[in-house]
């Protein structure tokens, strides 16, 4: 995709999937954030990128409702919004993807993708309670094979999974329940080189679908590829947005770390 791509959505998508403007944040005497500005369009892969301390992870959380800024704009759908919680953000098709990935180990795969989503089954059996599980599969199933996400089975615990797998899941559920953009906190972490192109891969993917993906990633030169946009926050300031295409590795790593001129 081009960068003259970016920003020009299918028709009926929003122009702004999600976006934060002069966010601000301060815990005690720790200004974490202080001019943080990132805005992801529909249809496009914005990375974050920034040194330990820059506020990526606490600029994630205020646009998932997880942390409430001080100051500034959020916007979801074109529209400013106030996030009272992680649910207001879900409410309108955000959902995240968060670096321990907040899976639940000992549970299959079916109901990991459905974990706060289960579908209780109809008459008797949704009186007592009873899932319907033969839906949930079916639905599983279908959106694993949209973004050809292939695993050995889907009622296999996660624990047996490898870490991509693991990862796939993740970002699957994630689609599931998201129809406006999808924040992701470290997605390679940890990963080796194949699994890892696999999730980059998967951040084009959803993208085509025509939500928005904002990953926060300390893998420059992988992410770097995969991205439209890239903005850089340095001591919570945004420094840096700029076309991906643009900029090298060498490039981000001299803004990151301070260098390289003040705030654009």
């Amino acid at each position: 995709m081009s960068s003259s791509d970016v920003g020009s959505p299918e028709e009926g998508r929003p122009e702004i999937a999600i976006a934060g403007m002069g966010v601000a944040k301060r815990f005690g005497h720790v200004q974490a954030l202080t001019d943080a500005s990132v805005t992801v369009p529909s249809g496009s892969v914005v990375a974050l990128f920034g040194d330990n301390g820059a506020g990526k992870s606490t600029f994630l959380k205020c646009l998932l409702g997880l942390e409430q800024p001080d100051s500034g704009r959020l916007v979801i759908a074109d529209e400013d919004v106030h996030l009272e919680g992680i649910r207001a953000a879900q409410n309108r098709g955000v959902e995240g993807i968060h670096q321990d990935l907040a899976l639940a180990p000992d549970l299959s795969v079916v109901d990991n993708m459905y974990l706060g989503h289960e579908v209780v089954g109809s008459g008797l059996r949704g009186l007592l309670g009873m899932l319907d599980r033969r839906e949930m599969t079916e639905r599983a199933d279908a959106a694993l094979r949209d973004l050809s996400i292939k695993l050995p089975s889907l009622s296999i615990a996660v624990r047996d999974l490898s870490g991509g797998q693991r990862q796939a899941v993740a970002v699957a559920r994630a689609i599931m329940w998201s129809h406006t953009a999808v924040l992701m906190d470290e997605p390679t972490a940890a990963l080796g080189a194949r699994q890892s192109a696999i999730v980059c891969d998967l951040m084009r993917t959803v993208a085509a679908r025509g939500l928005g993906v904002l990953v926060v990633s300390h893998d420059l030169p992988r992410v770097l590829k995969v991205a439209d946009r890239v903005n850089i926050l340095w001591r919570g300031r945004t420094v840096l947005e700029e076309a991906a295409e643009s900029l090298t590795v060498p490039d981000v790593v001299a803004r990151m770390v301070g260098y390289g001129g003040q705030a654009a």
